[in-house]
């Protein structure tokens, strides 16, 4: 009876060539631009990313909206970081443009990490949200590669 069952126990892989599947031998490039009106935040999320072991982030930083879409429109950039607030407005209509016109996808930063702003951020179009708070190396590489992997390919068959 228990005969016809198939069986339960995974097969065996070679986990030297699973390795080589997926591993990236050097850190991968990528550029992102920065968009917070608060300076120390900006040097501070571009020192996080000077030590990140998986990604070379390079940044392009701006204070305005108005300076982000000039820079958009110059050039490519594979992620977008940006302050929820930018002095007196919220970057919400930024976001949503963003995702409707499938240029970069958007990773809000901010100190506000409350419910309504994350649910506001994601319906808008944010692909994640991090809290400045909690921020660190291993956390911006995990989503921004979660983040890049999910929009650019599907997963590797070994």
């Amino acid at each position: 009876m228990l005969s016809n069952l198939p069986s339960l126990v995974a097969p065996e892989i070679d986990i030297v060539s699973a390795m080589d599947a997926f591993a990236v031998p050097t850190r991968e490039k990528i550029d992102a631009l920065v968009i917070d009106a608060d300076a120390i935040d900006s040097l501070a999320l571009e020192e996080i990313a000077g030590r990140s072991k998986q990604l070379e982030i390079g940044v392009t930083g701006c204070r305005s909206l108005e300076e982000a879409k000039s820079l958009l429109s110059q050039r490519r950039f594979d992620v977008v970081y940006l302050e929820y607030w930018l002095g007196s407005e919220t970057t919400i209509a930024f976001i949503h443009d963003m995702a409707l016109h499938e240029r970069a996808p958007c990773i809000v930063l901010t100190d506000l990490d409350e419910p309504d702003i994350r649910r506001l951020a994601f319906r808008a179009g944010a692909h994640a949200f991090l809290s400045k708070d909690s921020l660190c190396p291993q956390a911006l590489e995990s989503v921004t590669l979660a983040v890049l992997r999910w929009r650019s390919s599907p997963p590797l068959r070994v």
